[in-house]
């Protein structure tokens, strides 16, 4: 039988209160969900897998003001693992937003912190938040946020072998300052592929006073099938004074198959006596130094004895340092002749001890030195250690401190130069030879030599530069002077040289010689007939000449002298002769016509 339309709704409306009627009876549920939620927003992370992180979530609920709040969160696909799931107001977990606002809305935030999620899974991050107020369970309201998105599933990353931190373990917790503990991880490999050359780097810079004890952060693994674990320990100590809190340490693996390497952290809990006044009142170490220093003011000699004097100092103004031994060597240089030192001690040890040393206290110390004979000339280092102890709260310690000073050496100068030679007289218009031999009899080598030539003459170039001159090494220097003058040249020769330090050095050589005037063709001294071109191969010196002309003068005028005397002489005898003719002759006697 067919009903008509109005039938049918007839129908329904007379079905509907006796439904409502017999339902009213039921018992309510002891939790119903309230409406309307509130909205929860958050940032998109990028989390790797076995890796912890934090995020904040920003709630806003219309129609609900409240000034306690408890959340309680839980992970709808586990793909993360939740330490802590509940959290309040009361514990400043939850803060709110806009405190001022006078309105019935609520809007806080939740930030939970890397210590208490990480990611464990390859799904999609989301949260899902169960929320009261005023500790009201009977109502509650429902909030859920995806924060990262699911791994990618494609073929290349299925033949990627991938590697997590598992878990790990402290053998105690907490662990106090100055303790020392195991960290433990275990490792898996949750790809579809074996991992081969597996290495795990601990890194704990960025947990101050942590440190790994007695072996290296590198720890290796040959090979890790798929699914497999391996697990792998570290000893690890703690200083002495730390702040209590948690740090941080890093785990790096690497292993072949994976395109770069994966880093997880780990928190160590660590319960110290340590606070930031006593960073401030902890004393500190003293320091020795040296204040000043002496060795003469210039550059030492090489194989000469000199005195090194020093002056050190206590800096610290409240702490004495004690059994301080101070020990003087010399630096190693770069040559062969200075590769064990330039300076070795002459007369005593190199060492000092000083039994104490006060605060803000001072004293002397000096040592004689050699310098090699054979060193470069150079500046030399000398390192100055000290070891000593003091005592720093309450407990002694020894330190260690090294300083280093610099000493100039040099070598003797020995750079000689013999006397000019230069030949003369010199004809106007003719021309000179001047030669001076020179030789560096120093042990070190000598630079930029050059001569300069200044006197009244010319020459074909006033300034020479030679070079630098070894040691041992010697030359002549050689120049041709034109005179400008009759009568004497005179001039000088400049050897200018740097030495060793630098130094620019001037060694000066004076010279003369006589010039005559320029004598024409055939003319001579006493008109001598002039020697002819190819007379012979060569000429006797124009002093000989003319020695050998004024012997000849001379010798005329002594025979002239002679002569002279001798015709006086007869002249003499025959006046003689003429007086003793008018004299009587003798009887016996016979006249001088008999004699003849």
């Amino acid at each position: 039988m067919k009903r008509s339309g109005k039938q049918r709704v007839s129908l329904i409306l007379t079905v509907l209160p006796i439904a409502a009627f017999c339902f009213s009876g039921l018992p309510a549920s002891a939790v119903t969900y309230a409406q309307p939620a509130p909205t929860v927003s958050s940032e998109k992370l990028t989390v790797s897998k076995g890796s912890p992180f934090e995020a904040t979530f920003y709630f806003n609920h219309p129609s609900e003001h409240s000034n306690k709040i408890t959340i309680t969160v839980e992970s709808s696909n586990d793909s993360i693992s939740l330490k802590k799931k509940t959290f309040t107001s009361d514990n400043d977990e939850i803060e709110r937003v806009n405190e001022d606002y006078e309105g019935n809305d609520a809007d806080y935030s939740l930030t939970i912190p890397e210590l208490y999620m990480k990611r464990i899974g390859d799904g999609a991050g989301t949260l899902k938040f169960t929320i009261y107020y005023d500790d009201d369970k009977s109502k509650t309201y429902l909030a859920q946020k995806t924060i990262f998105d699911p791994n990618s599933t494609s073929s290349d990353t299925e033949d990627q072998g991938k590697l997590v931190v598992q878990s790990y373990r402290l053998d105690h917790t907490p662990v106090k300052e100055g303790e020392k503990f195991n960290l433990t991880f275990t490792l898996k490999n949750t790809g579809s592929v074996v991992c081969d050359n597996i290495m795990a780097v601990l890194d704990t810079s960025t947990a101050e006073g942590i440190s790994i004890n007695g072996v290296t952060d590198t720890q290796y693994i040959n090979t890790l099938d798929t699914g497999a674990t391996a697990t792998i320990s570290y000893p690890m100590t703690c200083l002495s004074k730390m702040t209590t809190n948690n740090y941080v340490v890093s785990l790096i693996l690497s292993a072949d198959e994976l395109d770069k390497s994966v880093t997880s952290k780990v928190f160590i809990p660590v319960t110290g006596t340590k606070t930031d006044k006593d960073e401030t009142t902890n004393e500190s170490k003293p320091l020795i130094i040296i204040e000043n220093y002496d060795y003469g003011g210039k550059a030492v000699m090489g194989g000469k004895e000199f005195n090194l004097a020093m002056r050190f100092k206590n800096t610290s103004a409240n702490t004495q340092i004690e059994n301080l031994k101070i020990t003087v060597s010399s630096v190693a240089g770069d040559d062969d002749k200075s590769v064990a030192g330039a300076f070795t001690p002459a007369k005593s040890s190199n060492t000092f001890y000083i039994p104490k040393v006060g605060p803000n206290a001072a004293f002397a110390e000096q040592i004689a030195l050699i310098p090699k004979a054979d060193a470069t000339p150079n500046s030399y280092g000398v390192s100055v250690a000290f070891n000593y102890e003091a005592v720093l709260d309450g407990k002694r310690e020894a330190i260690e401190a090294t300083e280093t000073i610099s000493i100039p050496l040099s070598q003797s100068d020995r750079f000689e130069a013999n006397e000019a030679e230069l030949q003369g007289p010199i004809s106007l218009g003719d021309s000179g030879q001047l030669n001076i031999n020179y030789v560096n009899k120093g042990k070190s080598k000598i630079f930029n030599l050059s001569v300069k030539l200044d006197g009244n003459f010319t020459t074909g170039e006033s300034n020479t530069y030679i070079g630098n001159v070894d040691s041992g090494v010697g030359d002549t220097f050689q120049a041709t002077l034109n005179p400008t003058e009759e009568g004497t040249l005179t001039g000088t020769a400049t050897f200018s040289y740097e030495d060793a330090n630098g130094e620019i050095k001037n060694l000066v050589k004076e010279f003369s010689c006589e010039v005559m005037a320029a004598m024409g063709p055939g003319e001579g001294i006493d008109s001598e007939p002039a020697v002819p071109a190819n007379a012979g191969a060569s000429s006797p010196p124009l002093w000989w000449i003319l020695g050998g002309i004024g012997g000849v003068i001379a010798g005329i005028i002594v025979l002239v002298i002679i002569l002279k005397k001798r015709k006086a002489k007869k002249l003499k005898q025959l006046e003689q002769s003429d007086d003793y003719d008018d004299l009587p002759i003798e009887a016996g006697q016979p006249s001088g016509e008999e004699k003849l």
